[in-house]
């Protein structure tokens, strides 16, 4: 009969050595979608305020005039500090006369010794002629893709000088390449999205990059005897969209803009996973939409142009569309916006650039009639270089990059943290980070539902979720020695989840002979609650960008949350009484390594942390930006204060960090 009931034990599996080797996981439900979720409810509540404020502010003209200054104040605080102007030293290298206007290929300095290349349509006849800015999407031709060398050459037929100017990290201006000018990544969105890591931490952003590179090629216009600095508009395809939108809000100079394959509403793209690359978003947005960025500098004309078709989701450019139309017909001027649908896809094809040329026409030369493009070619794009050898980064020596640029500032901003270093009360300090994390601490009350149980052959292993109102589920696994009272409470954080942990025997082992807990939690995000890999384009160098990006939308780094869990398990642990006043060492290693250097520096019911296999300075991202899963860890502005060995300084010897 005893060896009957064993068996049946073994057959349902809840024999000990076999319930012992059960899955580590503590979630009672499948938990890949849940931080995702989680982050969508507050991008909801915060698109609802913003609704709601927009909905008092179209009451009255005045109302909404103050609506459109408080989302002006909202993008410069976002925005971050410009560097003084200097010298363009532009040049034209080469010219090529075409039938009806000139090409001349440009270069001009945006940042000393940084040269953003250019082609420069000019009509033929007496000018001064209106000018438009071209702010080219991301193909890596840039400047000489067909579609902009068209969009370019019907603007100078019909009067326009045209400046069209390569993005860094496309055309002539990769920045991320080896000694030969070849890239090192597979391409620019690839290569914003990592260079974009470091602008942020030293409290900049690429998309503010480049909009300083378009305002810089607005003051070179200005420069041209040929252009009348009282007509100048703006056009862009998709990334150059986000661009013609970001330059339309902060540069009165632009007078008419019309941005394509971009409009949408940005909380309905978000939700859908149409998260952007690196040149697509500055981090703190949060209630921004896209609409408020072109209605910031309103009522200007405005030509929307979409694609019925297109990936950009076109219910919200339908939606996009009418709350920009209430707008326009508050402040008085409904005819000055514009939306023009093609049965197409992404792109700025010839119905588009037919109409766009017309709608610039209208307001810029008063004059109504239609515009056709007609054959009018292109031209290789050999010709349109102007540099010698294809690549800024090759033809000028010494060419400062990127993240030359980015690494200037860090090094500009070390008296700030050796201010911050300088503070003696080490309360204020706490409280300088707490907000620099976006920290929002939590005192709801910690409850702990037992989801499991098994017994070891010198343990006993529960799994536990923790519960706190406004957090995620934590789910837990905690190893008890059988025999005698626990001398310490020992943390594992391990990057690749908990049960990469759980499967180390010889850890457990060892940590029961030394008569120690064993906790190992899955923080947010990882294990249990870990992302969809297949909802995180590769591209883009992390396993978590859609929720890193939300985060930063929202103000709520990933680093900070995660700082926020390790909290919670803090809490549940001593709230235990015979565990309250055992002391608590912390293991951490990957990406885990800068959170709980922060906890550490924090909280200082952690007696000692140990951090491995991870990085020892935020520095190591401004100059290695080519690195796996730098957004698990970026927090906007962190390095204006402070860098992780600051923390390891100031922790008492209770931190260790332990390069790789």
């Amino acid at each position: 009969m005893k060896k009957t009931f064993c068996a049946w034990l073994m057959a349902v599996g809840l024999a000990p050595a076999a319930f012992a080797q059960s899955s580590p996981q503590a979630l009672t439900w499948k938990a890949q979608t849940t931080f995702n979720a989680y982050l969508l409810r507050d991008l909801h509540a915060a698109y609802d305020q913003r609704r709601e404020r927009l909905q008092k502010a179209l009451a009255s003209p005045q109302a909404l005039k103050e609506y459109q200054a408080q989302a002006k104040r909202q993008y410069l605080s976002v925005l971050g500090q410009f560097p003084e102007k200097g010298p363009l030293n532009a040049k034209t290298t080469r010219q090529l006369n075409q039938k009806g206007y000139r090409i001349e290929n440009v270069i001009y300095q945006s940042r000393p010794n940084h040269h953003a290349t250019a082609n420069l349509y000019v009509p033929q006849g007496k000018g001064p002629f209106p000018a438009v800015v071209l702010l080219n999407g991301h193909e890596m031709t840039s400047k000489a893709t067909e579609s902009y060398q068209k969009t370019a050459r019907l603007f100078a037929l019909n009067g326009f000088v045209v400046l069209s100017i390569d993005p860094f990290s496309q055309g002539e201006r990769v920045q991320l390449t080896d000694k030969t000018g070849k890239s090192l990544t597979r391409g620019s969105t690839t290569e914003h999205t990592l260079l974009n890591a470091g602008a942020n931490l030293v409290g900049s952003s690429v998309a503010a990059y480049m909009l300083w590179d378009n305002l810089r090629g607005i003051d070179y216009l200005e420069t041209r005897p040929e252009v009348d600095r009282n007509r100048i508009g703006a056009i862009g395809n998709s990334g150059g969209g986000t661009q013609t939108a970001y330059l339309m809000a902060y540069d009165i100079r632009i007078k008419v803009a019309a941005p394509c394959s971009y409009f949408t509403l940005r909380e309905r793209s978000l939700e859908l996973g149409g998260i952007p690359d690196g040149c697509q978003f500055i981090p703190g947005e949060e209630q921004l939409e896209f609409a408020d960025f072109l209605l910031m500098s309103g009522p200007k004309p405005l030509l929307l142009l979409a694609g019925e078709h297109d990936f950009v989701d076109y219910r919200g450019v339908q939606e996009g569309y009418q709350e920009l139309q209430k707008v326009y017909a508050t402040l008085g001027q409904p005819q000055q916006l514009k939306l023009f649908t093609w049965p197409d896809g992404h792109g700025i094809s010839r119905p588009k650039r037919e109409v766009a040329v017309a709608w610039f026409r209208k307001w810029l030369y008063q004059d109504e009639k239609p515009v056709q493009e007609g054959e009018i070619g292109t031209l290789p794009e050999k010709d349109l270089l102007a540099t010698t050898t294809g690549q800024a980064n090759t033809a000028f020596a010494p060419e400062t990059t990127i993240p030359d640029v980015t690494y200037r500032q860090f090094k500009a901003l070390a008296p700030q943290r050796q201010a911050f270093l300088a503070e003696q009360n080490t309360a204020a300090l706490q409280a300088k980070v707490r907000e620099v994390i976006g920290w929002r601490p939590n005192t709801s009350p910690v409850s702990s539902e037992l989801s499991g149980e098994s017994q070891g052959k010198n343990y006993r292993l529960e799994k536990r979720i923790l519960l706190r109102q406004g957090e995620l589920p934590l789910p837990v696994l905690i190893y008890r020695p059988l025999t005698g009272k626990p001398h310490k409470l020992v943390i594992r954080l391990e990057e690749k989840g908990k049960a990469a942990a759980a499967k180390n025997d010889s850890l457990i082992q060892g940590e029961m002979a030394a008569g120690n807990v064993l906790v190992l939690p899955d923080l947010r995000g990882v294990g249990e609650t870990q992302d969809d890999p297949k909802l995180n384009d590769p591209k883009y160098w992390t396993h978590e960008y859609r929720n890193a990006v939300l985060s930063l939308h929202l103000k709520r780094p990933l680093l900070g949350q995660r700082v926020q869990d390790l909290v919670t398990l803090l809490d549940f642990l001593h709230a235990q009484p015979h565990w309250k006043n055992l002391p608590v060492h912390v293991w951490a290693n990957g990406l885990y390594g800068p959170v709980l250097t922060h906890a550490a520096f924090l909280d200082e019911r952690i007696t000692q942390a140990q951090v491995a296999e991870s990085i020892s300075s935020f520095e190591t991202y401004l100059v290695k930006p080519i690195q796996q899963n730098m957004y698990s860890n970026v927090v906007p502005g962190l390095l204006q204060f402070y860098d992780l060995p600051d923390l390891v300084n100031r922790s008492n010897a209770r931190i260790k960090n332990l390069t790789l």
